[in-house]
This record gives structure tokens, sequence and C-alpha cells, in this order.
């Protein structure tokens, strides 16, 4: 009887582990090897000590003449480095929703956002991630600059 149960409770964690492996590899989407913080004069820093397994404080600031937008705070990436290479991480399906307001950054004036990532993507495991926003800077011709930002956090 001993032995039976066990053997009942190795199994189940075997398979807990072995579903936490596929919910981690479900999660873990396409290698990114594109440019980030590549705006002069724009940042987004993550305010130390706010980084949390569902959400983060970072601090957008812009030193340029240009009007720069982004949308709210649910509309944000999440990568996770692994083995040197950063990595996308897939949100729940139907787990992003947002409005369609516009958030502006004038120059000079720092601005805090809390973003929350709790239903969109659950919680984080402990691991080196960045959070990504993407901007928009009005150029004097009329056109729009696309750029995306990201802030650095560690999660233990």
């Amino acid at each position: 009887m001993r032995r039976r149960t066990s053997r009942r409770i190795l199994v189940g964690i075997l398979l807990l582990l072995l579903l936490a492996a596929g919910l981690f590899r479900l999660r873990v989407g396409e290698v990114f090897c594109e440019e980030v913080n590549a705006f002069p004069g724009v940042t987004m820093t993550a305010v130390e000590g706010t980084a949390s397994s569902t959400g983060i404080t970072v601090e957008v600031l812009n030193t340029t003449a240009l009007d720069i937008s982004s949308g709210n705070e649910a509309l944000l990436g999440l990568q996770m480095e692994l083995g040197g290479q950063w990595y996308w991480l897939n949100a729940f399906p139907g787990g992003i929703t947002t409005t369609l307001e516009a958030y502006l950054y004038r120059s000079g004036r720092p601005r805090e956002l809390e973003l929350d990532w709790g239903r969109s993507y659950g919680p984080l495991w402990p691991g080196h991630y960045r959070v990504t926003k993407w901007f928009s800077a009005e150029q004097p011709a009329g056109d729009n600059t696309d750029f995306l930002l990201a802030a650095e956090f560690t999660l233990e």
C-alpha cells in the first residue's frame, strides 16, 4: 500500500514537471534580432525595485524637440534572454485588451508607466527579461518614425 502511494506521488510530480516544461515552451516564441533603444534622445528605463513577476514601473524620458507618443500601458511586449539571445514571450490568446488612447511624451518631462502583464502573459519565472513598447516620433516633415524601446530587469 505504501509503495503504491509513493509511486502515485512520483508519477504526479513527473506529470507536473512535464506540464510545466510544455507550458514554458509554448510561451517562448521567436528569436528577436532587431535593434531596441536606437532612437536618440528617448529612453525607457525600469524604476529600481518595482519589478515583480506580473509587472514593472518604467520611466520614459524624451529629450528631443519632437513629439513622442505611444499606446497605453496594455500595449507592451515581453522578451526573455536565453543563451545570450532574446526571445519574444507569447501572450495568452485573447489576453491583450486595450483602448485606443495614446500617451504623449513632451521633451524634458519624465513619465512613469505602471505596466501589468499578469492577465496577458501570466506570472514570469526567475530570469532576465525586458519589457518593450513601440513609440512614434512626429517628424517636422509630417511623417512618423516608429521605434521600439526596451527596459531590462531580472527576477530572482
